[in-house]
């Protein structure tokens, strides 16, 4: 095989269509750049729901579902388990031909058949995580000693681990050591998709995701109360909708005003209006949102627990999200002195797919050392 052939490369997700969020984002974009670059490129996923079919192609992309179960602790399943990881490995035999690489985004139940089978076949495995130990919504890895060993199993087979932000990288180094020592690869955004616009005079300030108490929007809330004492005519649209929305509405005082669920050009509106965008949560391990205001040409308000230093390069103001005077302090500066529009612009674009898929295709040449042909 010459080494200016393409690679044949697996993406194996946490989770993929029909599900919608950031690892699945996340992978189709790698995927489809990959694809542009001439290489073969599969996603490997959990099969669920159980009614979607076993090989499928989405936007493009070939899609195959296995099985992936972890037993978790009933006594029945641990004794079947064996031979249902033996039904998982070869459903992964079945794929398709034998891939140069394979590549987990968010260690989930994928991790352990992926980590025996890469061994068994001689496949580079890497592995990255995006936040899920201390993210994922129903806490599996604080309840469940099954996937911190698996996930400790994992970081020891792969030839390379990597995170999103750096917050990630020591959060899942307290499961598994190794990811301490990782290399550190951001998200993206694809800048194309959003406009800059003129910054306004007005001091509207704004945010939108998941109504959520992780998103600390109800701290954002509180700390506005703040903001109008100093800036009297301020505004703060809030965008997106969830369990906590009633809540916020409760909470929200004079000037707060909620927009309801958004799409992406109904996020560009609401930018277009805004003269700082605010990224208030309690932990965020990347934090994709400052990124797209980033890439709109407006200046960020970030929390400083989570991975919102690498996402936005340290521009704009960031505040520690539990104290309400802080952000609010924040947000009156973010005001009075914004953000260049064209650094928050360049910013974006540096963090385009196409580089963070070439940053990967750059760790993936190490690793392959006599496939030099992967640009």
């Amino acid at each position: 095989m010459s080494s200016d052939q393409p690679l044949r490369i697996w993406l194996a997700p946490s989770a993929f269509h029909p599900s919608r969020g950031g690892v699945e984002e996340l992978t189709l974009q790698l995927a489809r750049d990959y694809q542009r670059r001439g290489h073969d490129v599969t996603v490997v996923v959990h099969h669920h729901p159980a009614d979607l079919p076993v090989a499928d192609v989405v936007e493009g992309v070939p899609v195959r579902r296995v099985l992936f179960a972890l037993p978790g602790a009933h006594p029945a399943r641990l004794l079947r388990h064996p031979v249902n990881l033996r039904r998982q490995l070869a459903a992964l035999d079945a794929v398709g031909p034998r891939p140069d690489l394979v590549h987990v985004q968010c260690a989930s139940n994928q991790v352990l058949p992926l980590s025996i089978w890469t061994g068994l076949r001689r496949v580079p495995f890497v592995l990255t995580t995006q936040g899920e130990v201390t993210m994922d919504a129903g806490r599996i890895y604080k309840r469940s000693a099954q996937m911190r060993a698996v996930l400790r199993l994992g970081s020891r087979r792969a030839a390379l681990l990597t995170a999103c932000s750096r917050r990630a990288a020591a959060d899942a180094a307290t499961v598994a050591p190794r990811f301490a020592e990782c290399v550190v690869v951001p998200n993206g955004v694809d800048p194309t998709q959003w406009t800059p616009t003129p910054l306004p005079d007005a001091p509207v300030f704004v945010a939108w995701g998941r109504h959520v108490p992780q998103k600390g929007l109800d701290l954002l809330i509180r700390a506005f109360a703040l903001v109008r004492a100093e800036l009297p005519d301020a505004v703060l649209r809030i965008g997106g909708d969830g369990p906590e929305h009633e809540q916020l509405r409760v909470l929200a005082g004079p000037g707060v005003e909620f927009t309801g669920p958004l799409d992406r050009d109904g996020v560009q509106g609401l930018l277009a209006q805004a003269r700082v965008a605010v990224v208030p949560s309690r932990l965020e391990p990347f934090g994709i949102v400052a990124v797209e205001a980033m890439a709109a040409g407006r200046g960020v308000v970030w929390s400083t627990n989570g991975g919102l230093a690498d996402a936005t390069g340290g521009l704009g103001w960031p505040a520690d999200p539990t104290d309400v005077n802080a952000i609010a302090a924040a947000m009156v500066r973010a005001h009075r002195e914004p953000v260049d529009p064209a650094a928050a612009r360049s910013h974006a674009e540096s963090l385009s797919w196409s580089s963070i898929g070439e940053r990967y295709l750059d760790l993936y040449r190490d690793l392959l050392p006599t496939r030099r042909g992967l640009g």
